[in-house]
């Protein structure tokens, strides 16, 4: 699963702390700078404004292995670029399981959910877990490592907060 199937519209509703959870100071800052920005960009094609919410040696990690995140953004960014001229479309929604963090640093914990949709308007959503360590750098949060986990069922998205 590629942060290109990360996709766009994201709901600022789905990113509650859920309940019993530590309260976040800094989520709003978070949301603000990192995945809100990230939704826009998968749902314009923006590979430049994705790369954005990311430290620049920040570290992709996945099932199989892992690579700087310039690599990752540059097969993202072909992969907007082959889909934009086949006619799909996509978005990206968040919901968190652990947010924590303090002044300048966080680690969140959930999944998102990207949905893609053909020509025909035919949507295929795909959940993923997922894991970010961001940083707080000049004044704006960024990703320093992002984590993606296995893929999920429709279920285990309904079970988080939203």
């Amino acid at each position: 699963m590629t942060l290109a199937r990360l996709a766009s519209a994201l709901c600022l509703s789905l990113l509650v702390t859920p309940a019993g959870a530590q309260t976040n100071p800094n989520s709003a800052a978070i949301d603000r700078d990192v995945w809100a920005p990230v939704a826009a960009s998968v749902k314009n094609d923006d590979i430049v404004a994705m790369g954005k919410t990311y430290h620049p040696d920040a570290i992709l990690v996945m099932r199989s292995g892992t690579k700087r995140i310039s690599e990752a953004l540059a097969g993202w960014g072909r992969d907007m670029v082959t889909n934009k001229g086949k006619g799909i479309t996509a978005t990206v929604e968040f919901r968190f399981s652990q947010r924590q963090d303090d002044a300048e640093t966080a680690f969140e914990t959930g999944m998102f959910k990207y949905t893609t949709k053909d020509k025909a308007g035919v949507s295929t959503p795909r959940y993923v877990r997922m894991e970010a360590l961001l940083v707080k750098n000049a004044g704006k949060w960024r990703m320093v490592m992002e984590r993606q986990l296995e893929s999920v069922d429709e279920a285990a998205w309904n079970a988080l907060p939203h």
